[in-house]
C-alpha cells in the first residue's frame, strides 16, 4: 500500500512540475509552449531559460526518491515471483556421471475387474461431455479474427477426438454388443 502512496505522489509531482514547466514556456512565447510539448522540448526550455524553469525544479527532483522507494517498496518483477512459484527443488541427490544411480524395483499396478473398467469408461464418458459442452462454448465465443485462439481451439479440439476415440475403442472392448 505504501508503494503505491509512493507512486501516486511521484506522479502528481512529475504531473505539477510538468505542466509549471508549460506555463512558464507559454509566457515566453506560444513556439516555446509548444516546443515542450515535443521530444526534448522540456530539455532545451530548460537549458535556454533556467530562472524560469526554476519554479518546477524542486517537483522533478521530488520524483526521484519517489519512483525509487515505489520500486523498493513495490511488488516487484513478475518473472521472479513466477519463477519462484514454479521451481521445486529435487530431493534426490545428484550422482557424477560415471555413477549408477539405483532405481527402485516397479511394483506392477493391480488390474482393475470388468466392473470397476466398466465404472471408469462411463465416468470417462461423463467428462468428455462436458468437455464437449465447454468446447461448443468456446467456439461460440471465438472470433474469426482470433488467429492463437483458433489454434488452441483447434489443438484442444483434436486432444478431444483423440480422447473419445480412446474412450470408444474401450467401450467397444468392454461391451462388445454396444455401438
Amino acid at each position: 500500500m505504501a508503494a503505491l502512496a509512493f507512486l501516486i505522489i511521484g506522479l502528481a509531482c512529475a504531473l505539477i512540475a510538468r505542466v509549471l514547466l508549460l506555463v512558464a514556456a507559454f509566457r515566453i512565447s506560444v513556439a516555446w509552449g509548444l516546443g515542450v510539448l515535443l521530444p526534448f522540448g522540456p530539455f532545451f526550455f530548460r537549458m535556454n531559460y533556467p530562472e524560469e524553469a526554476s519554479r518546477s525544479r524542486m517537483l522533478r527532483i521530488a520524483t526521484l526518491p519517489c519512483f525509487f522507494m515505489y520500486i523498493l517498496l513495490g511488488p516487484g518483477p513478475a518473472y521472479k515471483r513466477q519463477i519462484l512459484k514454479t521451481t521445486k527443488i529435487s530431493l534426490v541427490p545428484v550422482g557424477f556421471s560415471l555413477e549408477k544411480k539405483k532405481t527402485p524395483a516397479a511394483t506392477p499396478a493391480p488390474t482393475p475387474s470388468l466392473e470397476e473398467r466398466r465404472a471408469n469408461n462411463i465416468r470417462q464418458f461423463e467428462d468428455l461431455r462436458v468437455w464437449a459442452e465447454a468446447l461448443r462454448l468456446k467456439k461460440r465465443d471465438l472470433l474469426h479474427s482470433d488467429t492463437d485462439g483458433n489454434i488452441a481451439y483447434a489443438a484442444e479440439l483434436a486432444q478431444y477426438n483423440a480422447a473419445l476415440e480412446k474412450a470408444k475403442a474401450e467401450r467397444t472392448q468392454l461391451w462388445p454388443t454396444a455401438k
